[in-house]
Parts: structure tokens; C-alpha cells; sequence
């Protein structure tokens, strides 16, 4: 199915609708051709951490991941938007130790842990956040890792010139079929920068994980990528997360990674097709209900893993006593 028409998203409270959300849509096959697309398919937006998989490609493909025996978890946090829970930072810390670096060479900045209870213990015992608590330090790690790898000076691994940010826009345009020396920049949350290319660029980028006609090299990367993704959902985000919750119930059948500003991006192994939508006004709670309802059209969970994901699936709007008062769903089009 192919429409101008964006999915548009309606938040009700009782039976007035309150708010809309417009939603873009692209799913392509491992070829990286257009099987479905709802709205402009090639907006132009900020993948942001939707697309940490690809960037983690050249820590297998350099072979630091094999030097320094990264563990699965490992290769699962370099791929992550971790929550800050106990175990993340146990793990990121363990990382760090067997490549020999410092957390303070990390140039991502601290934030409270976006998991609530691991937030609120900060809190509790006047803890400061650090860098490993950053839901990009993963990522990080993984670029410092290569550096080393490759005998490299880790400083300034975040600034556009570095080796580390050359290497990320080579993978980037191989993978997305689009030039990243030559397209609008801009700098994410934790200092990396990220780069602005069309909606259907990212799903094909995400094909990268489904397309058999990869090199070996890079077929192998890819293929120990989702394995460590697959069997450590917790560690790709964390507890209650619709990310990890639909791995994880999916078995990996669906992999999945949302960024920030309404951008969610996967594929789906069995079924050879891969997928990136972008919310226009940026928001989360749309992002999330809209890709349930894509992979429940595309058959990346069926109705019985649907219904084990109804929070994100069949979302309610509720008030602070917990009451139900509202809905959201996908609008009939007009």
C-alpha cells in the first residue's frame, strides 16, 4: 500500500478528540525497495538513536568486538537507549574496564536514569548521575572500543574531523544509500552528530540486517548483532520499555529501536522487511502506538503477542487516579 496519506493518530478524552498526531511511514523489502509507505516517505528528519544498530556495525566489522571478547550484552547496550537500571550500569562499567578506559573519557553528558525507580534511588542516596547513565554511553563505548582498536587518540572521538565520526558516515552511507558528506548535520543529545536524510533512507538503512546479498563481512556483523539483541532485550533499554517489551515478546521475530522526536525504526528477520516511521510533531506516545500498529500489519507479532503488548498496542489515557478516560487510536481515512 502506497499513500500521500499520512497514518494519523487521534488521542481522545471520552469521545472528543483532544489531540492528532500526523505519522510518515516507509517499509521496504531486503533490496531496500518501497513495499509501503503512508504520508511523504521522503521527509527529511534526524534518525537520532533509531538507528544505533548500524553504528555499532564497525565495532564487529574492525574486529575490536573479537580483540576485547565484547559480550553480548555488551554488543546489546552498544546498539542502546538504556534506562539507567542497576544491571546497565554494572555492565557499562565492566565494559569500560576491559578496554581500559574512564568513564570521564566518555563525552556523552550525565542524566538522571530514565528508569523511575533507578531515578528516584539516585535521588534517595544524593547520588550525582555520571556519564555511564547517559542511555547513549553504549554507543559511546562502542566508538572509544574501535579507537582503540584501531590505535587511534580517543579524545575528541565526538567531533565531526575524528576518525571515529568518518567511519560512522562511511557505515551510514553504504547502508542508507545516501551521501552523509553531503547532507544537513546537526549534533545529538549526547554530542554525536546526526544527519538528516529521508524517512525511506533509514528503512533501508535497517534492511542492511535482512538483505542476504550483503558481503559476508558484513552479513556476519549483522547476524551477531541481532543475536546479541534478541537475547538480551533488557539490556537494548530496559524494564517496561516498548522496545525491549517487543523483542522480547516477539522472541526477535520483531527488532525494534525508537529515537528521540517520534522516530521509531526495525525490521522483522522472517518476513525480509524493514521499516521507519517519523511522528511530524515529534511525539513519543504516537511513535509508539503507531509502529505497534505497523507490526501488527506487517505480522511482526500476531494477535496473542498484540494483546501481551496492549499498553503500547491498546493504549488508554488515564488520570492520576489511574482511572480510564480516554483512548488512542489510528483515524479512519477520509
Amino acid at each position: 500500500m502506497l499513500t500521500r496519506q499520512p497514518l494519523v493518530v487521534e488521542v481522545l478524552r471520552g469521545h472528543v478528540v483532544e489531540s492528532v498526531h500526523q505519522v510518515m511511514v516507509a517499509v521496504v523489502n531486503e533490496q531496500g525497495h518501497l513495499l509501503h509507505g503512508w504520508g511523504n516517505t521522503n521527509y527529511a528528519t534526524y534518525p537520532r538513536s533509531a538507528i544505533k544498530m548500524i553504528q555499532a556495525l564497525p565495532l564487529i566489522e574492525s574486529g575490536a568486538a573479537d580483540k576485547f571478547e565484547i559480550q553480548d550484552e555488551w554488543l546489546a547496550l552498544a546498539c542502546a537507549s538504556h534506562r539507567g537500571e542497576k544491571k546497565h550500569l554494572e555492565a557499562l562499567a565492566a565494559w569500560a574496564q576491559k578496554v581500559g578506559v574512564k568513564e570521564s573519557d566518555l563525552a556523552c553528558g550525565p542524566h538522571l536514569p530514565y528508569n523511575e525507580a533507578a531515578a528516584h534511588d539516585f535521588i534517595r542516596h544524593n547520588h550525582k548521575p555520571t556519564a555511564f547513565c547517559n542511555n547513549c554511553a553504549g554507543k559511546h563505548l562502542a566508538l572509544i572500543t574501535t579507537c582503540i582498536h584501531a590505535g587511534e587518540k580517543i579524545q575528541g572521538y565526538e567531533k565531526h574531523d575524528h576518525a571515529a565520526q568518518k567511519r560512522l558516515r562511511t557505515i551510514l552511507t553504504e547502508t542508507m544509500k545516501v551521501d552523509h558528506g553531503k547532507i544537513p548535520e546537526g549534533v545529538d543529545g549526547c554530542g554525536i552528530q546526526t544527519y538528516a536524510v529521508p524517512l525511506q533512507a533509514i528503512a533501508v538503512g535497517m534492511s542492511t540486517f535482512i538483505n542476504h546479498h550483503a558481503s559476508e563481512k558484513r552479513k556476519n556483523a549483522a547476524a551477531r548483532l541481532i543475536k546479541a539483541v534478541s537475547n538480551n532485550p533488557f539490556y537494548i533499554a530496559g524494564s517496561d520499555d516498548f522496545a525491549t517489551s517487543v523483542i522480547e515478546k516477539t522472541q526477535g521475530r520483531a527488532i525494534i529501536k525508537g529515537g528521540a522526536e517520534g522516530v521509531v525504526a526495525g525490521f522483522l528477520p522472517d518476513k525480509k522487511v524493514a521499516f521507519a516511521l517519523k511522528v511530524a510533531d515529534g511525539a513519543a506516545r504516537a511513535a509508539q502506538f503507531a509502529a505497534s500498529q505497523v507490526l501488527l500489519h506487517l505480522g511482526g507479532m500476531n494477535i496473542d503477542e498484540g494483546k501481551s503488548l496492549s499498553k503500547f498496542t491498546q493504549p488508554v489515557i488515564t488520570n492520576w487516579k489511574g482511572d480510564s478516560v480516554g483512548t488512542i487510536r489510528i483515524a479512519k481515512p477520509q
